[in-house]
């Protein structure tokens, strides 16, 4: 997989910028809105919007 743009932060979801990335994961990454810098609470953006619309799925759409 490519290198992506950015990654999200999935404590405050915001996006960032600055974080290592080896081939297949991130490894480091550090959210300057929360301060959060575990690599396991970051995924990328791909994978943030399958996790959203897995939970649409899941639990509906709670809009009106």
């Amino acid at each position: 997989m490519e290198t992506p743009d950015y990654i999200i932060c999935l404590e405050c979801e915001t996006p960032v910028y600055t974080f290592d990335w080896d081939g297949t994961r991130i490894t480091e990454g550090i959210c300057t809105s929360c301060g959060n810098e575990k690599a396991t609470l970051f995924t990328t953006e791909e994978a943030y919007g399958e996790m959203m619309a897995s939970d649409e799925h899941h639990y509906g759409s709670t809009g009106d």
